[in-house]
């Protein structure tokens, strides 16, 4: 009964701390701050468990596809070799020295191809689209940590406690950023299986 829970103020007592006004604010604003909150964590959970997942292996994919990026120097050293073999033979004669080709081979020598370096670029940005999904949704736990957390004071104090609050939410579109969200990690999602082609078409 409406009347029972929430009795009558004494007439001009109506905007008092512990005025009905405030008391009937604060059980309809917690309904409604219990089903927002608990549908953005819930969202939230699911995106960090498979941000984390994902992470984990593009990170692996990265491992294996960055080492392609670096001069492979093992291959370096056989050229180098074969060319010092061709001069030593050389050296016996002379007039056969000219006519070893000089190896183009330099400490610097680039040895990746095109194609690595967009799988490679394609997983970094794959990785750097998921680890930060995994921030932002860290720190909207955060904020939802700190919007439910409760208030002391009067019921006139909570009241504009929890207003001050949920106008802060609104104004930083906390809805919006969690909606954002899940579309990041899709696209990260997106970008892996490029790369993933790419990566698979060298094979």
């Amino acid at each position: 009964n409406y009347g029972l829970k929430y009795p009558p103020d004494p007439l001009g007592k109506e905007a008092d701390d512990e005025a009905r006004v405030w008391m009937v604010y604060l059980d309809e604003s917690e309904s409604y701050d219990d089903d927002m909150v608990r549908g953005f964590r819930d969202t939230i959970d699911s995106l960090l468990v498979l941000a984390g997942l994902f992470s984990a292996i593009v990170a692996a994919f990265v491992v294996q596809t960055s080492s392609n990026l670096r001069p492979e120097y093992g291959q370096l050293v056989v050229t180098l070799l074969l060319e010092q073999n061709q001069l030593l033979r050389a050296s016996q004669d002379l007039g056969m020295l000219a006519s070893v080709p000089e190896s183009d081979v330099r400490p610097n020598t680039s040895t990746h191809t095109t194609s690595d370096v967009w799988i490679n670029a394609l997983f970094f940005a794959s990785l750097s689209l998921s680890m930060m999904t995994a921030l932002l949704a860290v720190l909207v736990k955060q904020w939802l940590q700190a919007y439910s957390s409760l208030t002391s004071g009067t019921a006139r104090e909570r009241a504009l406690a929890r207003q001050f609050r949920f106008n802060g939410l609104k104004k930083w579109r906390l809805d919006d950023i969690v909606g954002v969200l899940p579309l990041m990690l899709q696209l990260a999602f997106g970008v892996f299986f490029i790369g993933l082609a790419f990566f698979v078409y060298d094979l």
